[in-house]
């Protein structure tokens, strides 16, 4: 069975020119959800044949590499792949004796510092814990020399000082290990200045080689919902113009600039808003509806950092009881009870209570599940995934307005 590297990016067609085929595989979970699955990664000749290069530049270590993007480019994405894709099967393209793929980001090292940076690869590699980086620094150099090993690590998501600081500190260990070390840093394209700085801080000019994630074309777009519904409806082919109309899907790639998870949202959004019409066909005006209700703008400014669009896909990572009862918030004002009746009709009043009852819980919970309801003229409409920043920035705007709305029979604070 061919590895992630042959199957997504082909890449032993660019360095040995081997004919790979993506293989068929079970089809599984939802098309609009942000679980990682390869297959459902939309590869083209410009980014395989970056990856080729990228493979062969790590496989010989004394490299720190650079995936730059835009926000919600895919680089978190094209990262956690490259990690398994390394771990599987790098081996076959090096001559090293082990090879050790660390991947880290900014929730796993929340407080960086060299040292806990040390601590975090000596744990994987050396197996043990030790107190001193110095430390580390003496048993990490005799193990790579003695073992034949080659150390590869992955960075994403950091940003301002501690992205300055990890890249200053991995080239220092790039300094020291030489050889024995590869690295890929992660940014977005408005932190390449803070990249390079850490860099030359910590002794290295210049990156050995950098991919820039491509947008996607509007083929490439077609390529990608095709791959997402044909995993939802458990088919090897289906019909996009029966699910999406040629307008539908040009407009969802214009308004995306062929970023990918922008367009997945605009098209998950307009998919859950024909539904609710009724419509098996997702048309134009769905697509432009959705646009005017759900701005995915970047926030100007001091909140720049925020993600490229406020609607997260927070929603499809509901239960599906759950995801109905957002989705119906979404659209219309309603109390627990009325959601209830919407989901299951008229019930016997013992099942009834059981039913609503849950209902009621799930809407208290809903505040701790990173969504914000917002009360506007119309009553209860709009539901929000949101950074911390960004709920804080909401949530300190409506304290200074006024005091939280509590609605009695759903208990849910709204702003």
């Amino acid at each position: 069975m061919h590895n992630i590297l042959d199957r997504v990016f082909k890449i032993t067609q660019h360095l040995r020119d081997e004919n790979c085929n993506i293989l068929n595989q079970e089809f599984r979970f939802d098309p609009w959800t942000m679980d990682y699955i390869p297959e459902l990664y939309v590869s083209s000749e410009k980014l395989n044949s970056q990856i080729a290069r990228l493979v062969d530049i790590i496989k010989s270590g004394k490299a720190i590499c650079s995936v730059m993007g835009d926000i919600k480019s895919g680089k978190s994405y094209l990262l956690n792949l490259l990690s398994d894709g390394f771990k599987e099967s790098l081996w076959k393209y090096s001559n090293y004796e082990k090879i050790h793929v660390l991947f880290f980001n900014s929730e796993e090292i929340k407080e960086y510092s060299l040292t806990t940076y040390m601590q975090q690869i000596a744990e994987v590699i050396l197996k043990k814990y030790y107190p001193s980086k110095e430390q580390i620094i003496v048993e990490l150099k005799k193990y790579v020399d003695e073992n034949n090993a080659l150390v590869v690590v992955l960075l994403d998501n950091f940003k301002g000082n501690p992205l300055s600081s990890i890249a200053s500190d991995s080239a220092k260990l790039l300094k020291l290990l030489k050889e024995n070390f590869s690295c890929i840093l992660s940014s977005n394209l408005s932190e390449m200045q803070v990249v390079s700085n850490g860099l030359k801080q910590g002794g290295t000019e210049h990156f050995s080689y950098t991919i820039h994630v491509p947008e996607l074309s509007m083929q490439e777009a077609k390529e990608l919902i095709s791959k997402r519904m044909c995993y939802a409806l458990n088919q090897s082919s289906v019909q996009i113009n029966e699910i999406f109309t040629e307008r539908a899907v040009e407009a969802a790639w214009i308004e995306s600039k062929g970023n990918p998870w922008v367009l997945i949202s605009v098209l998950s959004d307009a998919h859950s808003y024909a539904i609710k019409r009724e419509s098996n066909v997702v048309t134009f005006e769905d697509i432009t509806s959705v646009i005017d209700m759900f701005s995915r703008t970047p926030i100007q400014g001091v909140y720049e950092d925020h993600d490229k669009f406020l609607i997260q896909q927070a929603l499809n990572n509901f239960p599906y009881r759950e995801r109905q009862v957002c989705e119906y918030l979404i659209h219309k004002d309603a109390t627990a009870k009325e959601i209830t009746i919407y989901l299951y009709g008229e019930l016997p009043s013992s099942e009834y209570r059981s039913k609503y009852m849950g209902t009621k819980s799930f809407l208290k919970r809903l505040k701790d599940k990173n969504v914000v309801v917002v009360k506007g003229n119309e009553g209860r409409s709009l539901m929000f995934g949101l950074n911390p920043k960004m709920k804080e920035r909401l949530t300190q705007t409506s304290s200074d307005d006024k005091e939280p709305v509590v609605k009695d029979e759903t208990e849910i604070v709204v702003i």
